[in-house]
C-alpha cells in the first residue's frame, strides 16, 4: 500500500474514533439540563460512520506495519 493510502487510512481511522466518541457521549445522555432528543443526530453519525468504514475498506488491506484497523464498530 502506498504512503498516500496509509496517510488516508490513518485520517479515516482518526475520523472513525471521533465519531465513535461522539456517539458514546450522545448515548450517555445530557450531564446538565433536560434530556434532548438526539435520535436524528445519532442516526446521521451512524450513517457517516458506515460510509467512512466502507470508503476505508475500499483502500484495500492495511499495511501490517501500520497497525491496521482497530476493528471497532459503533456501539
Amino acid at each position: 500500500m502506498s504512503e498516500l493510502d496509509e496517510s488516508l487510512r490513518q485520517q479515516m481511522d482518526d475520523g472513525l474514533k471521533v465519531i465513535r466518541h461522539q456517539l458514546e457521549r450522545l448515548r450517555e445522555g445530557p450531564t446538565m439540563g433536560e434530556a434532548s432528543n438526539d435520535i436524528s443526530l445519532i442516526a446521521e453519525l451512524e450513517a457517516e460512520y458506515q460510509a467512512l468504514e466502507e470508503a476505508r475498506s475500499g483502500l484495500g488491506p492495511p499495511d501490517r506495519a501500520a497497525g491496521g484497523s482497530d476493528g471497532e464498530t459503533p456501539a
